[in-house]
């Protein structure tokens, strides 16, 4: 597909919805495929972006999950990240109000598991990979205690979703990402963007390390 380009705004995921059905932003890049039941008004393209697990995580050798329908009677608590409705929805449904907390970021809720604030942290798989990944990048999350995925406690497929007012470019858009899946080009955008954000954020934590 010609003739389109856009801007990528990084905002919180609560904040980029309210824009979106303002019409501040046109539309979102990834939300999960059941986020049009929450939002009928928004526009979903057919061709998924990729899969999406939500996972539990804990932090030293000893946390452990022992399954979703035990969490209310453990009374661990639990926190996962604001502006997730699917994985809100999930949580709340298992756990007693008292039990659930919510963050604005993925360095909050890993931080707080290692100092033992909490005892479980819910969220998308990817968000916490990258963030670990990068570490030395963000907060400088310590290596200890580990954190550790426990399971996966829901998957489904991750899409853009467009404001109805952009309807008419869904159909050409989910083609044509079809087609940049296919011949490899989604797969080496991404690896490119990440080499690039890995060799920024190297250069700058090392640039900080200087003596000044």
């Amino acid at each position: 597909m010609s003739g389109l380009s856009f801007e990528y705004l990084d905002v919180p995921p609560k904040r980029a919805t309210a824009m979106v059905q303002a019409g501040q932003a046109d539309g979102e890049l990834g939300r999960t495929f059941g986020y049009l039941t929450l939002y009928p008004s928004l526009v979903r393209l057919r061709e998924p972006n990729n899969v999406v697990h939500f996972c539990v995580y804990g932090a030293g050798l000893a946390a452990s999950f022992e399954g979703m329908d035990q969490l209310r009677s453990l009374r661990l608590r639990c926190e996962t990240r604001r502006g997730i409705p699917e994985l809100e929805a999930l949580l709340s449904a298992k756990l007693a109000p008292d039990q659930l907390s919510q963050i604005s970021d993925v360095g909050q809720g890993l931080r707080k598991l290692q100092l033992g604030r909490t005892d479980l942290y819910f969220d998308v798989q990817e968000a916490v990979e990258d963030y670990l990944a990068f570490r030395e990048c963000n907060s400088g999350l310590p290596d200890t205690p580990v954190i550790r995925q426990l399971a996966q406690v829901q998957s489904t497929t991750g899409h853009c979703y467009l404001n109805s007012a952009h309807a008419s470019h869904a159909p050409q858009m989910a083609d044509a990402l079809a087609e940049l899946k296919r011949n490899g080009t989604v797969t080496r955008y991404l690896q490119e963007s990440l080499a690039e954000y890995r060799h920024r954020c190297f250069d700058a934590t090392k640039a900080s390390d200087l003596p000044r």
